[in-house]
C-alpha cells in the first residue's frame, strides 16, 4: 500500500474478528451436537481455583466426535455445597439434553463425589465416573507421603527452588546442561514432583560439576546456610541413590498417567491392562525396601 497508510484501529480489528470467531465456534458446536444426539455424550467437570480465589469449573462434553469446551462457570458460592453444585451441573446437563447424557466425569473431590451420587438418584439412566488422571495423581500423592519418598521430594524441591531464585547460578546451570531447564514441582499435580526427580537425575553430573565450578565457589551463596544445604544435597551420593529408587518406584504409574492423559485416542481400552502391569511392577519394587 505504500508509506502513510493508516492501519485499522484496535476496535475495528477486534469486533469483526470476534464475531467471526463466535460464528465459527457455533458452527463447530453444531457438528458436535449432532454427534451427541447420535452416540450420546459425557459431560466432564474440571474444578480449579484461580489466583483471585474463585472456584471455577470448566465444563466440557466428550463424544466419539471429540471433546468440546462448553463453558466455564464461577461456582465460588456453590463449590462447597453438594446440593447447590448439583443444581448447577444439572442445569448444564439439561442444556445439553438430559436424554443424550450417559455419564458425567469429575475429579474425586468429596463435593463432586456427593454430586455424582445425587445425580445418579435423580437420573436413573445416568452414572458418575471419577477422573482416571486424578485417581492416579492421588495414588502418587499417597506414595509421595511415604518417608522414603517424601525426604527426596522435599530435597529436590529445595534444590530447584534455590536454583531458580538465583539468576547467576541458574544461568551457570543451563550452561552445564546444554540449555536444558529442570522440571519444577507444580502446585496442582503431585506427578510433577516425580518428574522433577527424573529431571534432576538426568542432569545429576552437570549439577555436581556446577557445585565444583568457579561459578559456585566464587559465589557469595557459598557462605549462606541455604546455599550450603543445597550444595551438600547435590554432592551427597546417597541422595542420588534414593532419587533413582524413587524414579523406579513411580515410573509404572507415570506410564499409566501418560496413557490416560493422551488426547489422540480413548484410553479406557488400555487402562485395565496398564494398571495391572503398574501394580505388578510397583509391588515388586516396593517390596525390595520392605515398604509393602
Amino acid at each position: 500500500m505504500g508509506p502513510g497508510v493508516e492501519g485499522p484501529s484496535y476496535h475495528e480489528l477486534r469486533f469483526p474478528l470476534l464475531e467471526k470467531t463466535v460464528k465459527r465456534t457455533q458452527t463447530l458446536k453444531e457438528k458436535y451436537i449432532i454427534a451427541w444426539k447420535q452416540y450420546g455424550c459425557s459431560p466432564m467437570a474440571d474444578g480449579w481455583t484461580d489466583k483471585k480465589g474463585r472456584h471455577l469449573i470448566n465444563f466440557l462434553v466428550n463424544s466419539p466426535e471429540g471433546t468440546f469446551f462448553f463453558e466455564s462457570i464461577d461456582a465460588s458460592s456453590q463449590a462447597q455445597v453438594a446440593s447447590l453444585l448439583t443444581d448447577l451441573l444439572l442445569a448444564k446437563i439439561e442444556e445439553i439434553g438430559k436424554e443424550y447424557v450417559v455419564q458425567i466425569v469429575t475429579d474425586n473431590g468429596a463435593n463432586f463425589k456427593a454430586v455424582g451420587k445425587i445425580l445418579e438418584q435423580r437420573i436413573p439412566t445416568f452414572y458418575w465416573t471419577p477422573c482416571a488422571a486424578h485417581c492416579l495423581d492421588l495414588m502418587l500423592e499417597d506414595i509421595g507421603k511415604l518417608s522414603v519418598f517424601r525426604a527426596k521430594i522435599d530435597n529436590a524441591r529445595r534444590v530447584t527452588t534455590y536454583m531458580y531464585k538465583h539468576v547467576r547460578l541458574l544461568n551457570a546451570m543451563r550452561e552445564k546442561t546444554d540449555g536444558n531447564n529442570l522440571v519444577r514441582p507444580g502446585p496442582t499435580r503431585i506427578a510433577t514432583s516425580f518428574l522433577t526427580l527424573q529431571s534432576l537425575y538426568k542432569h545429576r553430573d552437570a549439577l555436581r560439576s556446577l557445585f565444583f565450578s568457579e561459578d559456585w565457589t566464587a559465589s557469595k551463596s557459598t557462605n549462606t546456610n541455604a546455599g550450603r544445604l543445597v550444595a551438600n544435597t547435590v554432592l551427597f551420593s546417597p541422595f542420588w541413590t534414593g532419587v533413582e529408587y524413587c524414579i523406579k518406584a513411580s515410573h509404572p504409574l507415570l506410564i499409566v498417567l501418560r496413557i490416560v492423559d493422551w488426547d489422540e485416542k480413548p484410553a479406557m481400552s488400555e487402562l485395565a491392562v496398564a494398571m495391572n502391569e503398574a501394580k505388578r511392577k510397583s509391588k515388586k519394587i516396593l517390596k525390595k525396601s520392605q515398604i509393602c
